[in-house]
């Protein structure tokens, strides 16, 4: 055919193997690399994510937990290697997705921000203004669940969660997540977030982060009454004139 030039949009292009779920089609849909299924439904493949995720019960999404893992770690560039040993000696979860990422230093802390004073040990990829970071993306079926083993998701998650603290990294917390409140904002600072918080008057009205994330973890009721507690523990008392 010859030398050709094709333009694709961005958007597109960025998320070319989003709809695939990259190298996870095939733990969905085991037979979807088979020729008949190609003929007669590969029109609809790949499915998309979020039509997966909403035709999931609760026995599936429980069996994932348990039996998968779909994990990304966001940690300093010089702790990768230490990152890619601690996954294959606790999950054995091949191929792992690598993802350059810059965290900056800003004027003020946000919830997630370089280690402090990381610009002194020019480190490679570092800068005086940003450190660089990596997301290690850990999505697939574990080494020990494919031989027959027995594996213990949380647990697992737990210990990835405690290694996260103890290296400067962060979970993003789209993943199912361990972590209880007090772990959690030790992996991040609340400081920014809950005076923006009480200065627009969310506590008590709106759900914090925390429970957001942990989505299915915990009941309305208890959110609310969590919600509460701490609006009456940071509301001053007024005297009466």
């Amino acid at each position: 055919m010859g030398e050709f030039v094709e333009y694709i949009p961005t958007r597109e292009y960025y998320h070319r193997h989003t709809r695939s779920l990259y190298w996870e089609g095939k733990l969905i849909l085991p037979f979807g690399d088979q020729w008949w299924f190609r003929f007669l439904l590969g029109w609809m493949m790949p499915p998309k994510v979020s039509l997966l995720k909403a035709t999931q019960g609760e026995a599936i999404r429980n069996y994932y937990h348990e039996n998968h893992v779909i994990q990304d770690m966001l940690v300093p560039l010089y702790r990768v290697g230490d990152a890619l040993e601690w996954v294959h000696r606790e999950m054995e979860v091949y191929p792992l997705w690598l993802c350059p990422h810059r965290l900056f230093r800003l004027p003020l802390k946000t919830m997630i921000y370089p280690e402090p004073g990381f610009e002194q040990h020019k480190r490679q990829g570092d800068t005086h203004y940003a450190q660089m970071y990596t997301d290690v993306g850990v999505y697939y079926a574990p080494g020990p669940i494919l031989r027959g083993e027995v594996f213990d998701g949380a647990e697992a998650v737990r210990k990835l969660e405690k290694w996260l603290i103890e290296n400067h990294g962060f979970q993003p917390q789209y993943a199912v997540s361990e972590l209880n409140e007090k772990d959690f904002w030790r992996m991040f600072d609340g400081s920014l977030y809950e005076k923006a918080r009480r200065k627009y008057k969310a506590v008590g009205t709106f759900m914090s982060v925390y429970y957001k994330s942990k989505k299915g973890r915990k009941t309305e009721k208890e959110v609310a009454e969590a919600e509460k507690e701490v609006a009456e523990l940071e509301t001053p008392e007024v005297e009466g004139t």
